[in-house]
């Protein structure tokens, strides 16, 4: 495959979520200038660990480790401001800088779209997404409602107290007489704590299409930064489990704010084995003492909730289709120490459903909880050195897992992690 040499690197969770993005993120941000988070909002989280210092992000973009770099938060994002506020804090403290910018078109989460998140998953009962309440859900709501509020709105008194008028009218009504629940807000309280974050946000509030256009005039190096994974696309996951945003790479352009119709490299991230958080059918889940052991080793928690991961096989008939999705140009393949000291691993390569093969990932919610996963087993390794260079240093059980993930997925795997620690990469 030909290498694409372009300053423009997406990287898209491949899976579910939580495929370790944040330490891969932070590996191609020593690289960047710019590093731009372009959908969902603080539902999200990374980790990124370097020597003794571990930073846990759920809205300011990956990159804090490295101060030359530029963070950018898009207009696809939807920001809670308190969120916003207590993560530059935290970084502050840590002593970290943060070139921290705005898109002015970003939409704000407001008070009652968290409220309305709770009363929302309650609703829904069994159809619930297994939402982190944040009010992801409802702000998006809003926006295409077009009685959203914009960071642009937040900058101008006389405009945002007109336009919140109409947004908090709207919710009362839809909290007191949908949900039939109380509305713990007034809006003269609203008003007043959100003018105030106003102007704490206001330094760093920017036209991104101005800045990333020049950006890529002066042939800056951008990496865009999804949040989420593929299969939790709100138009191609596995619907109505999904996430509130397009999670896919076709919405950079969207909600990075910059058309980008050249070269780019898109880098897909997977787990050597599958998590997923959501309430949905998940085929080849494991169960027991099994499904302890790697989350207990992989540290599989939520970042955002602390909840615990579900925890299943590898499924390399979804990453298909997530290269179909994304056309990745490669794969970073992430645990794979987790899986160390396992006897045997199991792959799923097919599905069949009612007994009968099928082809490609379901969209009918039904025919999805009837998946019959098709395994390769393959046989398992010891513990991994702490230093790898190469494939060649490698158990051969390892280079043969490796082999049949490219093989069943289409994509080369061109990076693999096997530890926390940045450093614990090697190339393929």
């Amino acid at each position: 495959m030909q290498k694409n040499k372009s300053n423009i690197v997406v990287v898209i969770g491949a899976q579910w979520g939580d495929e370790g993005k944040g330490k891969v993120t932070d590996y191609f941000a020593a690289r960047a200038d710019y590093i731009v988070r372009f959908q969902g909002g603080n539902n999200a989280g990374h980790t990124i660990i370097l020597d003794d210092k571990t930073v846990k992000l759920h809205l300011i973009p990956s990159g804090v480790l490295h101060s030359r770099c530029k963070l950018v938060i898009g207009s696809g994002v939807v920001v809670d401001p308190r969120v916003l506020i207590k993560e530059l804090a935290m970084l502050k403290k840590e002593g970290l800088s943060t070139n921290l910018l705005i898109s002015d078109r970003a939409h704000l989460i407001m008070p009652y779209h968290v409220d309305i998140d709770y009363h929302l998953t309650n609703f829904q009962n069994e159809l619930a997404a297994g939402s982190t309440r944040s009010g992801i859900a409802p702000v998006y709501a809003d926006k295409l409602y077009r009685h959203g509020l914009r960071i642009a709105d937040l900058l101008n008194k006389e405009l945002f107290e007109r336009r919140l008028k109409k947004s908090f009218a709207f919710n009362k009504l839809l909290v007191e007489n949908v949900f039939n629940e109380k509305f713990g807000h007034t809006f003269e309280n609203i008003l007043e704590e959100f003018l105030g974050y106003g102007e704490m946000i206001f330094p760093y509030v920017s036209n991104i299409t101005e800045e990333l256009s020049t950006a890529l005039k002066n042939d800056k190096r951008l990496m865009f930064e999804g949040a989420q994974g593929a299969c939790l696309d709100v138009d191609h996951g596995l619907y109505p489990y999904t996430t509130s945003s397009n999670t896919v790479a076709g919405q950079v352009e969207a909600g990075g704010g910059i058309g980008l119709n050249g070269a780019k490299k898109i880098v897909g991230i997977a787990k050597a084995y599958l998590t997923y958080v959501g309430r949905g059918p998940f085929p080849t889940e494991i169960s027991g003492e099994l499904e302890n052991k790697i989350r207990d080793v992989g540290q599989e928690y939520g970042t955002t909730t602390g909840r615990a991961r579900r925890v299943g096989w590898i499924d390399l008939v979804q990453l298909k289709y997530a290269n179909q999705l994304n056309n990745f140009s490669e794969i970073i393949l992430t645990k794979v120490d987790v899986l160390s000291g396992l006897e045997s691993i199991k792959l799923c390569v097919g599905y069949q459903i009612n007994n009968k093969p099928f082809v490609g990932v379901p969209s009918d919610i039904e025919n999805f909880r009837n998946i019959q996963p098709v395994y390769e087993t393959l046989p398992g390794w010891g513990p991994l050195p702490d230093v790898i260079e190469s494939l060649d240093q490698c158990p051969k059980e390892l280079t043969r897992f490796i082999k049949k993930i490219e093989e069943v997925s289409g994509v080369k795997i061109s990076l693999v992690s096997h530890g926390p620690d940045r450093n614990q990469t090697f190339k393929i």
